[in-house]
């Protein structure tokens, strides 16, 4: 049977052609694998003749070939009202997969099973979509890339990698590691940052609930009394009359200012500009820097492990890293090894990666082990992201009370400095 395929060789270059073999799918995909072409997509030419299976009728004489049936590879979108399943959602998904099809449950059936059981209406969706699709015909790598809202590069990728070696099992339980190891990575770094942030936000209701409430009312006091009052005072009650008579600009530019900063730290050129800034900062650079370490070693090892070629793998793993200076050095390390250089040579000239992660990632080139070094590397950096965090935590909520009592001090002590006075006037009277 005739296939029509597209790939890449072990040096990264992209390769496509047309091999005809007397089996099926998994004889095309073995037969380019012996020849070191990675498959990405392999499909059926159409009006080729399938071979004949034990026990199936030939077609009668003059009958017309069934053509294969048409499939539309255009990706699914996710409902506007459905919301993404959580790295803790897909996690569970990948091993409960892993160990049907590990058991020796058929892909289609362990799909089938899996969409009624997911509380996430996008996945279950998409797990039932699949199933329907693979039914007709398509390979499981090409089910998943329809749903690229669900299923990341890496994902897709090592399910690639696992259907061309037949080891679908093992390519999961590996998704699954990787992703428990990414979500307790996010889950720290987001307890690190959950504190400050709420704690801001209270602040700032705080201020504005002070100044547009408790002032206006010892300002009407205070003007009762026709007594001059203290310069301080007369600046939280000018701030106060600005804050009244501007509410609603100052709402709006709050809103307007979290937007920016979503659109400064998400919008590629932007982040060009501030992501090398951010990894100088004290002590908050080192946490980013690690973070994006750890997740590019791990993501980078899991990729190897599956089989995936070092240049498609580099050129995902430069995606997940969080940090656009980093992503730029994976990006020309990359393009440096295409020209025959080692990974430890451009990471090194790039001087953004730690010397230790590079000598040891030299090391693991030298030794044929370089997998099982950046695992190394992995969990180094995910011990001092924990150790940051904790001396970070440790820091910031003393720090975080301090700028509360005196924010707060700050409006309300100039308030009862007229109070304080008629008090001693009245004490000296």
């Amino acid at each position: 049977m005739k296939y029509r395929y597209a790939g890449f060789q072990s040096s990264g270059k992209q390769v496509r052609g047309e091999i005809d073999v007397a089996g099926g799918e998994t004889e095309a995909r073995s037969t380019l694998k012996s020849k070191g072409i990675w498959v990405k997509q392999l499909v059926a030419v159409a009006g080729a003749a399938p071979m004949a299976t034990a026990g199936s009728a030939a077609p009668a004489p003059g009958s017309a070939a069934k053509k294969p049936r048409s499939r539309n590879t255009k990706a699914v979108p996710v409902s506007f009202f459905e919301s993404l399943p959580s790295l803790t959602e897909f996690t569970a998904f990948i091993r409960q997969l892993s160990t049907m099809i590990g058991a020796g449950i058929p892909i289609v059936q362990s799909l089938g099973i899996l969409s009624e059981q997911m509380d996430n209406k996008a996945l279950a969706r998409a797990l039932g979509d699949m199933k329907i699709r693979i039914e007709s015909g398509m390979s499981l790598t090409e089910a998943t890339a329809i749903h690229p809202k669900i299923f990341d590069r890496v994902f897709l990728n090592l399910i690639a990698a696992g259907e061309a070696s037949g080891t679908i099992d093992k390519v999961l339980l590996r998704l699954a590691t990787h992703y428990e190891k990414s979500a307790a990575i996010a889950r720290k770094v987001k307890s690190a940052m959950t504190y400050p942030t709420v704690m801001l936000v209270i602040i700032t209701c705080v201020v504005i609930l002070l100044l547009y409430i408790v002032v206006p009312k010892f300002a009407e006091m205070f003007a009762s009394g026709g007594k001059q009052l203290p310069e301080a005072t007369q600046m939280v009650m000018t701030l106060s009359q600005f804050v009244q008579d501007n509410i609603l600009f100052i709402m709006g530019g709050i809103v307007a200012a979290g937007f920016g900063l979503r659109y400064i730290f998400t919008n590629e050129q932007t982040r060009k500009q501030i992501d090398p800034v951010l990894l100088k900062l004290p002590f908050l650079g080192k946490l980013i820097m690690k973070v994006s370490i750890a997740r590019f070693s791990r993501t980078l090892s899991t990729m190897i492990e599956a089989g995936v070629p070092i240049i498609e793998a580099l050129n995902i793993t430069s995606k997940v890293s969080g940090n656009y200076a980093i992503e730029s050095a994976v990006v020309k390390t990359r393009e440096a090894i295409t020209s025959g250089k080692t990974l430890a040579e451009p990471l090194m000239a790039a001087k953004v990666f730690p010397k230790m992660a590079v000598s040891m990632i030299a090391v693991g080139e030298q030794t044929g082990a370089l997998a099982q070094m950046l695992v190394k590397i992995a969990e180094f950096y995910e011990d001092e992201v924990d150790g940051i965090i904790g001396g970070l935590s440790s820091i910031i909520e003393p720090l975080m009370m301090v700028f509360v009592g005196i924010i707060a001090a700050g409006i309300l002590i100039p308030m009862y400095l007229p109070v304080f006075k008629m008090g001693e006037a009245f004490g000296g009277g």
